[in-house]
């Protein structure tokens, strides 16, 4: 069933392609992995917003797992090296777009 609320193969593909291209091979698994809950649990936009939120939320949670750093490394750069942080970042902003384009195109007032 492909309506407004749930993404067809078209945009699922755009998707895995956009992450593919941004993420390399990580962005292309986590591509995939995201067209594939899409495609069988055909999430509301809510839901993406709401797994949008969390991944961001464990961002911090993820860096500061591996340790609190010294002041002499303390920086803007404190997360540059980890790319773990910086994969959850970038699924948690896909889902946030994904949800807010899958929201604008189903309200009919816009």
């Amino acid at each position: 069933m492909t309506g407004l609320r749930s993404g067809g193969w078209p945009e699922r593909v755009l998707l895995v392609a956009l992450l593919w291209a941004l993420g390399g091979r990580v962005g292309v698994l986590l591509g995939a992995a995201i067209a594939g809950y899409d495609a069988v649990r055909s999430p509301r936009p809510r839901e993406l917003l709401w797994g949008s939120l969390a991944l961001f939320a464990l961002t911090p949670l993820v860096v500061l797992a591996r340790g609190l750093p010294d002041r002499a490394t303390l920086g803007p750069d404190i997360a540059a090296g980890n790319l773990a942080a910086h994969y959850l970042a970038g699924t948690a902003l896909a889902l946030l777009v994904l949800g807010v384009v899958r929201e604008v195109r189903a309200d009919p007032d816009r």
